[in-house]
């Protein structure tokens, strides 16, 4: 069992080696021009790049979190008059309430979606950097130097 979610894993984690470290070294690239390959400067500024690119391309999920959030808060009288006319029965003011999120369109698990899909980019990008710092060793476009 082991096994298989070590494989797993590495099923999901290696094309996010590789599109981290491609974006990664290609910010490198452009700030090790005007700073110098080898400085720190050019290596934090490619670590704000590759964030605010992934924040960008996560910009959908945000906007679905603010409309969610927003459908909640509208919501949120009604789920009180679902609380007092179902107070006494969990089980029942859980399915009323789940009813009134699917009739309105509103997802109340949509806030969790952007850190979520940042999380496994997040942890590349961390063992990209840990490997490379521990081990001098490269994953994905990083090249052995760069590591």
């Amino acid at each position: 069992m082991l096994d298989f979610l070590t494989q797993l894993g590495g099923f999901i984690m290696t094309p996010l080696y590789y599109l981290t470290s491609f974006v990664l070294v290609a910010f490198h690239r452009l700030f090790g021009g005007i700073f110098g390959p080898d400085t720190g400067v050019a290596w934090v500024l490619s670590i704000v790049g590759l964030t605010l690119v992934i924040r960008i391309a996560l910009i959908p999920l945000f906007v679905k979190q603010i409309k969610s959030s927003r459908n909640m808060q509208l919501l949120q009288p009604k789920v009180k008059e679902l609380q007092k006319k179902y107070g006494h029965d969990r089980e029942r003011l859980a399915q009323e309430t789940m009813k009134l999120y699917k009739d309105s369109g509103t997802n109340p698990f949509a806030s969790c979606l952007p850190i979520l899909m940042q999380m496994p980019i997040f942890f590349a990008l961390f063992r990209l950097i840990d490997q490379a710092a521990k081990h001098g060793t490269a994953h994905g476009f990083m090249t052995e130097t760069q590591a």
